[in-house]
């Protein structure tokens, strides 16, 4: 078969509608490889034209990026546009990064997966923290709740640290027994958090940023303040004129057609929304770029042995989309066996997969709400081969 050419582009646009744009391969194409990217490209054209989509998509085979483009803007009161190296808020995807981190420690000896967790978390009481396993809490089973309470929402601006984070949940009682099933849990991700900074006596964002993403070379990953003055950094931006999304299909297929036709948006910022940091269970910034050195960290067991990564990605619990692992879902989307995790939020909008059978890598990264999953479905029914 005839190999596919790379393309690496950016779409320069105004807010509206695309204005031109040009192509910029950056590499061989993989000899034998199947690819609608060509087709791709024309899609997100017409995506792009109902301002549907902000952001950037990346596909990789292996080491090599099949397909990557940028589209839209990063900070609307500059004009600043989205680009290969644009800090796009990941939401909780940035789980990934806390399931790694407690894994590294599991490897080494020093935190067992079935282990209570009593003596790494002094706010839970007691009788709840002994019903609770590390293993709880990685597969969002250990019965906590979420740290979005009106509490925390009118003191977010002051909470920058996991000990300020784990106050607005130490006092919930649990939401059900420990270990009896999968209940989506925020706040189980933020003890996490608390059990790495007591196990190592380092600040989790020290942690990961020390035993993660510098070893990696992801130099555009990190928690920032919100306050923060941060190069290449997008804006997130809502559609306070916009028509929900439906709901996802409940056989774990990415969400359905119609794309939303933004092109009588009102955009609003998403600045009064966002936390003052990032925590354990989400709002790490990153750049699809650094979010593929982290996927070939996973495949070529960079900072994790095979033996912890398969433990890690293995599907441990039934959801309403597919299984859970470690900090990473296990879906078929378009009937593809992958691994990852996705992040949504106002303004933001991620996902983050690794098809396991074909060692491909599909980086979704968007500043508006649900720009994702706008396009989520066409990509891996149409354009995944």
């Amino acid at each position: 078969m005839k190999a596919g050419r790379i393309l690496i582009k950016v779409i320069v646009l105004p807010l509206l509608f695309c204005l031109g744009c040009t192509t910029k391969p950056q590499q061989e194409a993989v000899p034998g490889m199947k690819t609608g990217y060509d087709e791709l490209s024309n899609f997100m054209q017409e995506i792009i034209a109902a301002d549907s989509f902000s952001g950037v998509v990346l596909i990789a085979d292996g080491k090599n990026v099949s397909f990557q483009e940028a589209y839209g803007i990063a900070d609307r009161s500059t004009g600043l546009l989205n680009n290969f190296n644009t800090k796009f808020n990941i939401g909780s995807c940035a789980k990934m990064f806390t399931a790694f981190a407690i894994m590294q420690l599991v490897e080494q000896g020093r935190l067992s997966l079935d282990e209570t967790i009593e003596k790494y978390v002094e706010e839970l009481p007691v009788e709840t923290a002994e019903k609770i396993t590390v293993e709880h809490l990685l597969t969002h089973t250990s019965g906590l709740g979420d740290i979005f309470t009106p509490a925390y929402f009118a003191d977010m601006e002051n909470v920058d640290t996991v000990d300020g984070f784990i106050s607005y949940i130490a006092n919930q009682p649990l939401r059900m027994e420990s270990g009896t099933r999968f209940d989506y849990s925020n706040g189980g991700y933020i003890v996490l958090g608390r059990i790495i900074e007591r196990v190592t006596g380092e600040n989790y964002y020290s942690y990961v940023q020390n035993n993660i993403f510098k070893p990696l070379d992801m130099i555009d990953t990190g928690f920032y303040n919100k306050y923060e003055t941060v190069s290449n950094l997008a804006h997130g931006y809502i559609n306070t004129n916009r028509q929900p999304l439906p709901p996802p299909p409940p056989d774990g297929q990415p969400r359905p057609i119609p794309h939303p036709d933004n092109r009588n948006a009102v955009w609003e910022d998403n600045f009064s929304t966002l936390p003052l940091i990032g925590n354990p269970s989400g709002g790490a910034y990153s750049t699809a770029i650094d979010l593929l050195k982290f996927s070939l960290a996973i495949s070529e067991h960079k900072l994790l042995s095979a033996a912890y990564v398969n433990v890690m990605t293995s599907g441990k619990v039934n959801t309403p989309m597919g299984e859970y692992a470690y900090g990473f879902e296990v879906l078929e989307p378009g009937g593809h066996l992958t691994i990852g995790h996705s992040g949504g939020a106002p303004g933001i909008n991620a996902l983050f997969r690794i098809l396991i059978n074909e060692n491909r890598t599909v980086i979704l990264l968007s500043n508006y709400d649900g720009g994702v999953r706008s396009i989520e479905r066409d990509i891996f029914t149409r354009f995944i081969h």
